[in-house]
């Protein structure tokens, strides 16, 4: 298993984010999370593979530090670790990407935080893609816009059309 890169500042990531807001707690939403993961409600796009599978390689998923693996169609892969799990905040790092965008994403930093207010909860997901050449930006960044945002919008929508607190 390949070393994971050290994290960069935050501005030299290309970043999308989604939020959807619902009737609920962050404890019950929590809670559903990790009964059902988002995995199970993304969808595959010709851009972005679909899971095929995950292995776990390291510490007991998703506690901080531990690792998997997650197999993409195609015969692709990332490796993926938790960063962060809190009861408002989630976050995690992928990297050694093996799809072809894999050549110029250094690594990809996801997170996901959470809001009470009453009783609506308001869940924000970050991604945050960090190129290795400066000139694949633009790419990137059309990437994020064209595919990424309606692959991120779609998970959400599933999750919080799913949600019973």
């Amino acid at each position: 298993m390949s070393q994971a890169p050290k994290l960069s500042d935050p501005d030299r990531y290309l970043t999308n984010t989604e939020t959807r807001t619902f009737t609920g707690s962050i404890t019950g939403f929590r809670a559903f999370l990790d009964r059902n993961p988002i995995t199970d409600f993304v969808v595959p796009t010709e851009a972005i593979p679909a899971i095929e599978d995950i292995t776990y390689l390291s510490g007991t998923w998703p506690q901080v530090g531990s690792v998997r693996r997650v197999h993409l169609a195609g015969g692709h892969s990332v490796l993926e670790r938790v960063l962060t799990n809190t009861k408002d905040r989630f976050s995690y790092q992928i990297w050694d990407i093996t799809a072809p965008a894999g050549r110029v994403i250094s690594y990809i930093m996801g997170e996901f935080r959470y809001a009470q207010d009453g009783n609506r909860v308001t869940v924000t997901w970050d991604y945050n893609i960090k190129p290795n050449l400066f000139l694949a930006r633009p790419a990137i960044n059309r990437f994020l816009k064209n595919d990424f945002s309606p692959f991120m919008e779609a998970g959400l929508s599933g999750v919080v059309a799913a949600y019973t607190d």
